[in-house]
This record gives structure tokens, C-alpha cells and sequence, in this order.
């Protein structure tokens, strides 16, 4: 067992694991938020689509991602793989190649045959990067192929890293297109990626500094919740 819980839940510190040594652990030294700080934390994230042109450090995209790494993963199992990729011309190749994922979707008549025509109008027609937001960085994840939990362990990390981003003064959005090319594991784009063969694509998120700043939390649709 290496998830730990053992030795953070002793309270005299008596217990230890190989796995995961007590002298590597960090003590609890904050105590827990209260409700409404909390609440108020998490409805502060926001999906970003408007960055200002400049490229965020390697040292933060670290930083943004040591928090990503504490995400809860299926069995412990981890394991996830962070590639960014910060080239234009590439970016520009990936968002091109989601494009063409989507027209061999029409092409085959797929149930999101009227959606992709609509996201092609605007992007090809239109010359609007609806693909790809006109990123600057992009974090790709991904998973060993063997494990069936790695687009939920993405989920999981992305959520953390854009719940963290914010502090860092960064802003992030899901790459929904980009993302589900990914997963239906398109040749050309793992060719772009140059993902081994072992490994599949799991998620994507865009990050950079937002352009603007909000002020306001927005509310959502209310609460459907039955108990029985």
C-alpha cells in the first residue's frame, strides 16, 4: 500500500511505510477553510479563452503542475505524463490536424456530423482558431495505454491545476476539440505528439495570462438533487 494513509492518519507517529516514508511527508500546518471562503474559491475558477500574447514561464508551468500531480488518481495508480507544447507552428499543426480528425467524422457520418460542420464553417471559413482559442501553450496528458482510468486521473489532475492557476495568476480552459481527438487516439495527432506507443493522449489544457479580469461569480443552473 504506498497511498499513505496510514501514516498521516497516526496521531502519535508511530507507524512508518517504505512507500511512502514519514520523514517525506509534510505536516498539516493551515487550518481547514471554512465553508463560505471555500465556496467562494471554487466558484472563482473560471474556463479562460482570452490571453494576453505572452508566454508563461517554465518554472510556473512546474509550479502549476507540482499541484496538478496531488490530484486523487483510481488505485493510486498516478502515473500521468505532462507534455507542453509552447511551438506556434506545431499548435498550428495540432489544431489543423483536429480539423481534418473532424472532417473523416463527417466524411464517416458520425452523430457529431452536424456539429463538426458548424466547428469547420467557423474555422476554415471563417479563419476564427475556434480549435485551438489561438494558444500559446498547451499541456497535453497522458496515461500508459494499459490503464483504464487515465482520462478520469486526467480529469482529476486538470481540475486541480485549474483551481490552482488562478493563484499563480494564470488562467486555463479544457481543449475540448483537441482533447477528444486525442482520446479516439488519432494516428496523425499521436504522429504530431510523438506518443510512444505505450501511452495515450488524455486531456489538454490551454494556459496563459488571462486578458481580463472578472469581478463578478457567475451563478449556474440550481440544484437537482434527489435522495431516496
Amino acid at each position: 500500500m504506498s497511498c499513505g494513509h496510514c501514516v498521516a492518519v497516526c496521531p502519535t507517529g508511530a507507524l512508518d511505510n517504505s512507500r511512502c516514508p514519514k520523514a517525506e511527508m509534510d505536516p498539516i500546518t493551515r487550518p481547514m477553510l471554512d465553508p463560505d471562503t471555500a465556496l467562494e474559491f471554487l466558484r472563482q475558477r473560471r474556463s479562460i479563452r482570452n490571453f494576453r500574447d505572452e508566454l508563461v514561464p517554465e518554472e510556473k508551468i512546474r509550479q502549476l503542475l507540482e499541484a496538478a500531480r496531488f490530484a486523487p488518481t483510481a488505485a493510486n495508480s498516478q502515473g500521468m505524463y505532462y507534455l507542453v507544447i509552447q511551438d506556434r507552428d506545431l499548435i498550428k499543426k495540432i489544431t489543423d490536424c483536429v480539423a481534418d480528425w473532424m472532417q473523416e467524422q463527417i466524411d464517416n457520418k458520425s452523430p457529431q456530423k452536424r456539429y463538426f460542420i458548424k466547428v469547420l464553417h467557423v474555422y476554415r471559413e471563417r479563419g476564427i482558431d475556434i480549435i485551438g482559442r489561438n494558444a500559446r501553450q498547451l499541456i497535453f496528458v497522458l496515461a500508459r495505454r494499459l490503464n483504464v482510468t487515465g482520462p478520469s486521473n486526467s480529469e482529476q489532475s486538470l481540475a486541480y491545476a485549474e483551481l490552482y492557476a488562478p493563484t499563480l495568476g494564470l488562467g486555463t480552459t479544457i481543449m475540448g476539440f483537441i482533447e477528444t481527438c486525442l482520446r479516439a487516439d488519432y494516428t496523425p495527432l499521436r504522429e504530431l505528439l510523438q506518443i510512444p506507443t505505450k501511452q495515450v493522449g488524455v486531456g489538454c489544457l490551454l494556459v496563459g495570462y488571462p486578458r481580463y479580469r472578472y469581478h463578478k461569480l457567475v451563478d449556474r443552473q440550481h440544484l437537482k438533487v434527489e435522495f431516496r
